[in-house]
């Protein structure tokens, strides 16, 4: 199909089209819309495809049969305006001119024009890429990490133990009853109450406040506590407010700890000796430090590349890399074990398109920008180097025949070529190790995200305090 294309360019990388069909083109598709829908069509008395062509127009009425005939003859006509100009066009379409209008106007046979608009590939330029400095928040080692998971694990494998002749301590695992309710109302709190409840005796195992009422406790004796909800809890209806609970202390127990020693890491691990557990648990948490350092200068160069970058990003693309986050953020909960199809009602994916805005625009800024310094500097990846990677991979898969090759070959080019580029990144700017800044940390947790907005939807309260787990492998 050969029509009149005029381009105009809009912002947010996307493209006007005004577009003229000569008379002959409008007739035709007019007349293959007639037959398409005297197949389509059924009439009593007639056969799919032989209904008359007088009976079809007035069953349907001369303005449906205009509006189906303009819709194929926009679709069609912008679909050879794309391939005859080679416009780079992301997403769907949008008409500019009224619908209606084109209806009323539009005659068989006649030249027929609209307007429309389409979302583009953005035109990406990066204003720096060497000579940058770029500062990397340091990730700190926890040195004393594998002292405290041994300790964890020696609390979960203790056996508990009755306390006599003293009342309740932070460290003790109490037996009680309780019920709560809102001073303001005197109501009684959604999921407030429990009997024969076992939970530990440590701050921050519940809300401000309940804890501390339950030290100095005697078995037996009954109390009133008074405790208040943070401003923050997950549950609006009693965030920040004051709550009073009647607690009853049943049981008191204690923990008596396994000693750590060969015995314990045979129980507790594959590991025979203790010194081997704590080595293999160093060299687990050093790698885990290592990924995290690198995932933080990472982070801190894609940072910096995105805000080089000169680009608008059009909105069928940001609403595109939204979809994906969600769908991950899906996934990830899915195999969490939870219902995900009752998690994200209507409701809850509005926000989460509306609160992802910001964090998959940041994502679409660093792959461009990732690309953009790919074109710039010629970097790219060899097959071979895709070939070993990828086999390297597939030889910890237990079914390796299930995994998509080309899908597989796809992600492992990305990651080498990501990888590539940053590599160059660092031997062409300066990039160094700073501490971390206290506001800066502050504002990253405070951070929403697809995540955190889906799962505060799913949170209960009152959070019950953690009762004893079974134990664990480590």
């Amino acid at each position: 199909m050969s029509i009149k294309v005029t381009q105009e360019k809009l912002p947010a990388s996307r493209v006007g089209l005004q577009i003229e069909v000569s008379g002959e083109q409008s007739r035709q598709v007019y007349e293959r819309t007639l037959t398409r829908l005297s197949r389509e069509v059924r009439f009593p008395g007639f056969r799919p495809g032989k209904v008359p062509r007088p009976v079809l127009i007035q069953r349907l009425g001369e303005t449906a049969l205009k509006a189906n005939a303009i819709e194929d003859l926009v679709q069609q006509s912008l679909e050879s305006a794309i391939a005859q100009e080679s416009i780079p066009a992301i997403g769907n379409y949008q008409l500019s001119s009224d619908f209606e209008t084109l209806v009323a106007a539009f005659q068989p046979g006649e030249s027929f024009s609209f307007e429309a608009s389409v979302d583009v590939q953005p035109t990406a330029t990066l204003a720096q890429y060497t000579g940058l400095t770029v500062e990397v928040a340091e990730v700190p080692f926890d040195a004393n990490r594998v002292d405290n998971v041994l300790a964890e694990q020696q609390k979960q494998m203790a056996t508990l133990v009755p306390v006599e002749g003293r009342n309740a301590a932070i460290g003790d695992v109490a037996v009680i009853d309780f019920q709560g309710i809102l001073v303001e109302s005197g109501e009684e709190i959604p999921g407030g109450s429990g009997t024969d409840f076992q939970i530990e005796v440590e701050e921050d195992r519940f809300i401000p406040g309940f804890i501390s009422g339950i030290v100095g406790m005697a078995i037996e004796e009954t109390r009133t506590v008074d405790a208040t909800f943070p401003e923050t809890y997950a549950q609006e209806e009693v965030a920040g407010k004051a709550a009073q609970f009647t607690i009853t202390l049943k049981e008191l127990k204690t923990r008596d700890l396994p000693e750590l020693d060969d015995a314990f890491a045979q129980e507790a691990s594959q590991y025979e000796t203790i010194e081997e557990l704590k080595t293999a648990l160093t060299e687990r948490f050093q790698a885990e430090h290592e990924s995290e350092v690198k995932a933080s200068k990472r982070d801190a160069i894609l940072t910096a590349l995105a805000d080089q970058l000169d680009v608008e990003i059009p909105e069928s693309l940001l609403q595109r890399e939204i979809s994906a986050m969600i769908n991950e953020t899906a996934s990830r909960l899915s195999g969490q074990g939870m219902d995900v199809r009752k998690l994200f009602t209507e409701e809850v994916l509005e926000r989460l398109r509306e609160n992802s805005k910001d964090e998959a625009e940041q994502r679409l800024r660093r792959t461009i920008a990732l690309g953009e310094l790919a074109k710039v500097t010629e970097t790219q990846v060899d097959d071979e180097a895709v070939k070993a990677r990828a086999a390297e991979l597939l030889s910890n898969y237990p079914r390796p025949q299930e995994i998509d090759r080309d899908r597989l070959n796809t992600v492992v080019r990305e990651e080498l070529l990501e990888d590539k580029l940053l590599e160059w990144f660092e031997a062409n700017n300066s990039v160094t190790f700073v501490a971390p800044k206290a506001a800066e940390t502050e504002v990253d947790a405070a951070s929403a995200t697809v995540e955190t907005t889906a799962t505060e939807t799913a949170e209960e309260a009152p959070e019950a305090p953690k009762a004893k787990k079974g134990k664990k492998k480590a």
